[in-house]
């Protein structure tokens, strides 16, 4: 008899599915938990394999895909967005109604997207623009290099200003919810302060600003007016060292997330720059990732963009890193 064979191997797959991912690993208490990952696919209805073959015979629309994702960001209307680095779309997923759509805007490589009221603020890095849109992919305004931008790239939204790591400047600018500058802190060098290309940028709570310093590979730290306060990294390939520096979170803890792209992983520090727990690792399956660019965390929620595996992983936080 082979029946019961197979049953129990269907089983055993059933088990390894819904096995839990977390970190660290088992006996250890799980302080982060893979939840699911988000892509177009993962979250449209699954058509059916006769409505799929007719497709393919009719050469209807392909399916919608990312293509290059690099930024994320979650909206006041808990939708997720994220900016593709190629064809200027912004994909929109909305895990309440379980829905996707996509705003395609008339930008040429999209790098950073912020939310702030009912406004989303990009980065078009090729073109050298910043732009305000609404939640329908209309531009309300834009700012370019007429404005001093060469290269922005990273976006924080705070409730009455924005901050934009313009890496080709060495700099990052504070701009106001119109689009003025308000200012701007940074210039090229690796004394503190200093930036060589800047690429990264997060906000506290508290109004703390995080940038990402990539060639100096450190991740620097400033009061909300630019003004230094601490800085922390170094270039090396052991746990807690930076190659490939990208994007950079704080929970509402003050923990600090730094995602080291070249070594696919994500990196917690405390406020002192020690490192407590890193999580993640190469590869294609649950909770892994390849490329990893942006990042995000809202309500405990972490939200990393996995841009060579052309999807979002999505983990919580269910204990202290520390």
């Amino acid at each position: 008899m082979i029946v019961l064979p197979l049953l129990l191997a269907a089983a055993t797959l059933a088990q390894t599915a819904v096995r839990a991912v977390e970190w660290p690993a088992p006996p250890e208490p799980a302080r982060i938990r893979y939840v699911r990952s988000l892509d177009p696919a993962s979250i449209r209805p699954r058509r059916s394999l006769f409505t799929r073959v007719l497709r393919a015979i009719t050469g209807g629309r392909d399916e919608p895909s990312m293509t290059q994702p690099y930024g994320v960001t979650v909206g006041t209307d808990r939708r997720v967005y994220v900016a593709d680095t190629v064809g200027g779309v912004i994909h929109v997923f909305d895990l309440e109604k379980t829905s996707y759509s996509a705003l395609h805007l008339n930008f040429e490589s999209l790098i950073g997207v912020a939310s702030a009221g009912e406004r989303l603020f990009v980065t078009d890095s090729a073109s050298g623009r910043v732009a305000a849109v609404d939640r329908r992919g209309r531009t309300l305004w834009t700012r370019g290099r007429q404005d001093g931008f060469e290269r922005p790239t990273g976006i924080a939204a705070a409730p009455d200003r924005l901050y934009v790591a313009d890496t080709l400047t060495h700099r990052v600018v504070i701009l106001d919810m119109q689009g003025a500058v308000l200012g701007t802190f940074g210039e090229r060098g690796s004394r503190p302060g200093q930036f060589n290309f800047p690429t990264n940028v997060a906000r506290s709570a508290d109004g703390r600003v995080f940038v990402t310093d990539a060639m100096n590979f450190r991740v620097q730290v400033f009061d909300a007016s630019g003004r230094f306060l601490r800085a922390f990294g170094q270039l090396g390939d052991g746990v807690g060292d930076f190659d490939k520096p990208k994007g950079v979170a704080v929970d509402r803890d003050g923990h600090i997330y730094v995602v080291e792209g070249f070594h696919d992983v994500v990196q917690i520090f405390d406020e002192d720059g020690r490192l407590l727990l890193t999580f993640g690792g190469s590869g294609r399956g649950a909770g892994e990732l390849w490329l990893p660019a942006g990042m995000a965390i809202v309500n405990d929620v972490v939200y990393i963009v996995d841009s060579a595996n052309r999807r979002v992983q999505m983990y919580e936080r269910v204990g202290s890193p520390q």
